[in-house]
């Protein structure tokens, strides 16, 4: 083990809280109006504010806000008319979030494998699930890789199979310089505390196609509408009742809506501090025994992290990521900003749970979503390999990114004690590729 710092090491704090950030919350608190479904005030409320900054950012025609990632996701399958009887493919190593959204429109979470160097969706292995019952896809971009949506939009278009993007790890990362959360109907974000733009809780859905916005509206705001803030009487209501779609209160607070304005404004400038600093990191340790990088793809023309992901090989190191992770945290002082994958499978999930009442339906349904006689290796391999940094860690001095990088070197010189890769265990499948570019470094897993 290597020994703890003599002195604290000062990560950078988690969210950014300047005197703008309190600021924004102090004119919401003064303002007389703390939520949409409050009197209107004579002007544009902060959620209409940050929706529409939103849908430009993205270059969408509608943003709707929410008030969770969860709600977004169950917001966008009821868009999408999912329900009883349709499946949803959604990836097998993710929080348990869109699993959950689909069993909660009654759908069946039709779960399958991951790529080994992104953590995203196999498109092999979601061609393979595909049936005659399969309505959508949920690709989700995670930590700081994108799922391979060439080949999933190809595959959705074929099959005619809706395409629910989930962008929560994704906020300004780009395919082909579209933004992510665009490429699919409906894109899906959070704005949890942890994700690069937050607001402590909340979420959005994203879309091109004005009759999904609608019913996103509806599943959002209790089935009302929402008069236009210019023409609506000072004291009045904004949300109105009159429409006939199923729906149920969703929404964002303004305060929530007043710290997303605020955090938008920086969005940027951290994205980009945070990929040069990834990609620093794959500079200094593609060469590494024994230690292998995410895959970047040339299609993804910016990329942002939610997580800096790397996974070890536990017969090199001769220790579990678990303990190297130990290791890094006694060294670093990273407890707060250093994890295992924390994402335990999905069929090896217990929070991935069924409601012994509201899912005994119709046709075998509580044993149609059982997971647990699943297979999902790269799954497995994933939660057993992993090491994710919070994207915190990326916006530190490169001194400090340097310090990251010498540890782990040093904890796999310690536990193997001079060992060396042995090249010849290297698997086409698992040759790094940085950049775009294949390389077969010292990376054995």
């Amino acid at each position: 083990m290597i020994a703890s710092p003599s002195s604290k090491i000062h990560w950078p704090q988690w969210p950014v809280v300047d005197h703008t950030t309190i600021r924004a919350v102090q004119d919401v608190l003064t303002s007389g109006r703390w939520a949409i479904s409050g009197h209107h005030l004579g002007r544009e409320s902060c959620e209409e504010t940050f929706a529409r900054r939103y849908a430009a950012y993205n270059n969408v025609a509608h943003c709707v806000t929410l008030d969770h990632g969860t709600s977004a996701l169950i917001a966008g399958l009821e868009a999408l008319d999912v329900g009883f009887g349709d499946e949803v493919i959604v990836p097998g190593f993710t929080w348990v979030a869109p699993a959950i959204a689909v069993l909660s429109v009654n759908a069946v979470p039709v779960i399958v494998d991951v790529e080994a160097d992104t953590f995203c969706l196999d498109p092999v292995k979601v061609a393979a699930a595909i049936t005659p019952r399969t309505k959508a896809i949920i690709p989700i971009h995670l930590y700081g890789c994108m799922a391979d949506m060439d080949q999933i939009l190809a595959l959705a278009s074929s099959h005619r199979i809706a395409v629910l993007e989930d962008a929560a790890h994704s906020h300004g990362s780009e395919w082909r310089g579209r933004k992510a959360g665009t490429l699919g109907d409906i894109g899906a974000f959070s704005f949890q505390q942890g994700k690069v733009l937050t607001c402590g809780e909340g979420g959005a859905a994203i879309t091109n196609h004005p009759t999904y916005a609608k019913r996103i509206e509806n599943s959002a705001w209790n089935a009302r509408r929402r008069l236009d803030w210019r023409t609506t009487p000072v004291g009045a209501m904004q949300l109105v009742e009159g429409e006939k779609r199923f729906g149920t209160n969703r929404c964002l607070s303004e305060i929530q809506a007043g710290l997303l304005v605020d955090q938008l404004d920086r969005l940027d400038a951290q994205n980009r501090q945070r990929e040069a600093a990834a990609r620093w990191l794959d500079e200094q340790l593609i060469e590494m025994p024994g230690v292998l990088i995410m895959r970047r793809r040339p299609e993804v023309t910016r990329q942002t992290y939610y997580g800096y992901v790397i996974r070890i090989d536990p017969q090199v190191f001769g220790s579990t990521a678990a303990e190297v992770i130990a290791g890094l945290q006694a060294a670093l002082d990273m407890t707060e900003c250093l994890v295992h994958a924390p994402y335990k499978p999905l069929h090896r999930n217990p929070l991935y749970a069924h409601h012994p009442a509201r899912h005994a339906l119709p046709g075998g349904y509580l044993q149609i979503i059982d997971s647990s006689s699943l297979c999902l290796p790269g799954c497995d391999r994933a939660y057993e390999q992993g090491i994710v940094f919070h994207h915190s860690v990326l916006l530190a001095d490169q001194s400090l990114l340097a310090r990251v990088v010498a540890t782990i070197e040093a904890i796999r010189k310690k536990t193997v004690q001079g060992r060396t890769c042995p090249r010849e265990r290297i698997q086409p499948e698992n040759q790094v590729r940085a950049h775009g570019q294949v390389s077969e470094a010292a990376n054995c897993l």
